[in-house]
């Protein structure tokens, strides 16, 4: 658990004032990140404050927060510590209309009733999706994503291990043990992680957080409850007991997890702080506007859960590949200094804005002029729209597919015809590349494409403009129709760029 006090930089009460968390609200999209509204009160008045997503592991309903520090909190008065096994033929699905206290606002309350030993508990659903579904920042946002996870790894289970092939797109930290135990629980029990990929599904068609409890085994936890003549109401879960991990052995690769050897050589760079502490904040601000977080920083997942387990598969770490390690600084390392004012998100690792993935530029990063140019204007005003979560670029010249071919030239037989892919990611999960080269006297259609996850997009693109070569300067339909990419090609038009981008933007949802 971290030392240093979490804040929410939004906190309205004053100091020494320990404020109850009432209510946490429905998941909703704003300014293209998942947010939520969490409800604080301190003598009669309660304040809404806006949070990302990814700040639910901190939040426990009902519990008490001092001077906006979400890094600890403190039980009601009166609560009681349980144990409960969830039978899933004693569990029915509540909801209703819920008045928040205090305010105006109006919300669902959608919880479940679990039976046992001849009590009734009230279970929130979303503290279901924050303890036992979701533990932690990377499993809360791929809810929303539908078939996200080959993006992340390929998986391939044998008899008794399972081997995880990670991409550079997942967090190298969770591949820390506990993560990894996480993960595959919910990979290898097929009724969670059916429940766990229809939430997608439901969110994307209604907006709505709900799911129905399709878990077809008992799932054991201790609780903290409001007691009631009844039963009581889980106000947050403290430990999910006896999670069975069907396997032996959990293997897996990383990008960043490679074979080191000793060097004689100097670093190349160090980095230092600027408020001379090592980096270390005595404190750190949570702050929604922030685009990402950093990957340096971890915000508690849960605070004092526990997962336990039948027995603990053996965790194998394979590596590839060799790097030298430096180990000391000479006159030629270079320093640099990071201003860190210690703000963070708990959005998404590394944020929207964050290219990922081969050779990727940022927007904002490419300069061309020209045609593709006008091509990079179009982007910058589509990335405008709500529904666009990121657009990252790759960018570069025909001539390296090939140098013997006479349109890798423009006319003047001495310029490199250049390309633009935007990979544009629209929310929730659907992502489309578009394809724009340099056309000169050429009447060459821009070429979208949508890739399945399995397929390796950078060969692909390769593929693909290697015939584009070979077809003296056509795009190849062929080749895309005999590997099932799902494609259209666009005209170019002469109107402004606003209405270029409108026409874009409609097409995306038609590829």
């Amino acid at each position: 658990m971290s030392k240093q006090q979490v804040k929410l930089n939004n906190w309205p009460f004053k100091n020494g004032e320990q404020a109850q968390l009432t209510w946490i609200s429905s998941p909703f999209l704003q300014e293209k990140k998942i947010m939520i509204y969490a409800y604080f009160r301190f003598k009669g008045r309660t304040e809404k404050l806006i949070a990302d997503w990814g700040t639910l592991p901190a939040l426990a309903i009902q519990h008490y927060y001092l001077n906006g520090d979400i890094s600890k909190s403190v039980a009601p008065v009166g609560t009681d510590e349980v144990e409960i096994t969830i039978c899933p033929n004693d569990v029915t699905y509540s909801e209703r209309e819920w008045s928040i206290y205090g305010t105006n606002d109006k919300d669902k309350s959608r919880s479940f009733i679990v039976s046992y030993k001849n009590k009734k508990y009230i279970l929130p659903l979303i503290e279901v999706v924050r303890s036992i579904l979701a533990p932690n920042r990377f499993l809360l946002y791929r809810l929303f994503e539908t078939n996200s996870f080959p993006q992340y790894f390929i998986e391939q289970h044998e008899a008794n291990k399972i081997h995880l092939d990670f991409s550079s797109l997942y967090h190298r930290k969770y591949t820390q043990d506990n993560y990894l135990y996480q993960l595959v629980w919910l990979l290898s029990n097929q009724d969670l992680r059916r429940v766990f990929e229809n939430v997608a599904y439901t969110f994307v068609n209604t907006g709505i957080l709900k799911f129905d409890w399709l878990i077809t085994q008992p799932i054991a936890i201790k609780a903290i409850i409001k007691p009631s003549s009844t039963g009581g109401t889980i106000l947050k879960i403290t430990n999910v007991k006896k999670k069975n991990i069907p396997y032996t052995e959990i293997s897996f690769t990383h990008p960043e997890i490679i074979q080191t050897e000793k060097s004689g050589e100097a670093k190349k760079y160090t980095l230092h702080s600027k408020n001379g502490n090592g980096g270390q904040q005595s404190d750190l601000t949570l702050d929604e506007e922030v685009d990402g977080t950093t990957d340096n920083f971890d915000l508690i997942e849960m605070d004092n859960q526990i997962h336990e387990y039948v027995k603990l598969p053996k965790v194998t770490k394979i590596r590839r590949n060799s790097n030298k390690q430096r180990d000391f600084e000479d006159e030629n390392t270079k320093k640099y200094f990071i201003d860190d004012q210690g703000k963070r998100a708990t959005s998404d690792v590394g944020g929207s804005k964050v290219a990922k993935g081969l050779e990727n530029k940022s927007l904002y990063d490419i300069q061309v002029k020209g045609e593709l140019g006008d091509f990079i204007k179009v982007l910058k005003s589509l990335e405008n729209y709500p529904e666009v979560q990121s657009i990252n670029v790759i960018q570069g010249s025909l001539k390296e597919f090939s140098d013997a071919k006479r349109c890798v030239y423009l006319s003047d037989g001495v310029m490199e015809r250049k390309y633009v892919i935007a990979e544009i990611k629209l929310f929730p999960n659907k992502v489309a590349s578009v394809v724009e080269v340099e056309r000169e006297d050429r009447a060459l259609s821009t070429l979208l494409v949508r890739l399945e996850k399995s397929q390796i997009k950078v060969d692909i693109y390769q593929r693909n403009f290697s015939r584009l070569l070979n077809n003296n300067g056509t795009w190849d339909k062929e080749f895309l129709y005999f590997n099932q990419i799902k494609f259209i090609t666009m005209k170019h038009g002469r109107k402004n760029i606003d209405y270029r981008a409108r026409r874009l933007y409609l097409k995306l949802f038609e590829v």
